[in-house]
């Protein structure tokens, strides 16, 4: 016993040696693991070009002069640049404000009765001036589509509880206030929530399939498919004002007020 105990000693001091001597050579690499950074990389850099193998280059070369061509197309046009951020901003409500309006024309205007999508689908922002195809693609990358989803109205206040005590998501066609993560006002177009009724919310099936974290969807009464993008959304949404030749809306209405206290 005596000497199983000395071995466990001389053992510990040697782990100890060793580890300091790795501290010292490394000059602290211990602590210094544990700091990281991190760095954003702009989804149009050509940092990367000069790397890629000559077949690559090859392929690029084939198809991005028509490529470039169609991006560079210019959609319409904004008097300021468009960002998105929490709780609301212009580019957040302008893609809820396109979900609402291009689901009442393709579902009929009483048959949509508000709309929800997320940040986290907003990459990037609109410059301002002339808005080519290729900033639509980069705000809107991913191939999220539209979709109606029934819910009774007790399921909806559930949805919005959710949202007082987490994070709030893009809304249109919602008054919504909220103060110390409780919920102060709730208004459907304009009307009080009816926890009795039934809603048909449009929405992306990334958030009906549970992205997110958002699970008050799977409890739903139907679901209907549109096949339209997100990104098609948001470019007939567009197209109406380039086609009155007008500017695409950039604004804030308070559609969504929170005060929590600061954590």
């Amino acid at each position: 016993m005596e000497r199983i105990m000395e071995m466990d000693a001389i053992q510990k001091r040697l782990i100890h040696f060793f580890v300091l001597v790795l501290f010292l050579t490394t000059g602290g690499v211990i602590l210094q693991a544990q700091t990281i950074k991190a760095y954003r990389v702009l989804m149009d850099t050509t940092e990367y070009q000069s790397k890629s193998s000559a077949s690559v280059r090859e392929i690029i070369n084939t198809y991005s002069p028509e490529l470039n061509r169609k991006m560079n197309q210019v959609v319409g046009y904004t008097t300021t640049e468009m960002r998105s951020y929490y709780p609301e901003s212009p580019l957040s409500n302008l893609a809820g404000d396109a979900l609402l309006a291009i689901a009442r024309r393709h579902y009929g205007l009483d048959n949509v009765d508000f709309a929800l999508t997320n940040f986290g689908g907003i990459r990037t922002s609109f410059p301002k001036g002339d808005l080519t195809l290729y900033y639509v693609y980069a705000a809107f990358p991913f191939e999220n589509s539209l979709v109606l989803v029934s819910l009774k109205g007790s399921r909806v206040r559930e949805l919005f509880e959710s949202f007082a005590a987490h994070r709030v998501e893009v809304l249109s066609g919602v008054s919504l206030k909220i103060d110390d993560h409780r919920i102060t006002q709730l208004l459907v177009n304009g009307e009080p929530l009816d926890e009795e009724r039934v809603y048909h919310i449009a929405t992306i099936d990334f958030l009906l399939q549970g992205g997110d974290r958002m699970t008050m969807f799977k409890n739903n009464l139907g679901v209907d498919y549109s096949g339209l993008t997100l990104r098609d959304v948001i470019l007939q949404y567009i197209n109406v004002f380039t086609k009155n030749g007008e500017p695409i809306p950039a604004r804030t209405d308070k559609r969504v007020v929170i005060n929590n206290p600061k954590e």
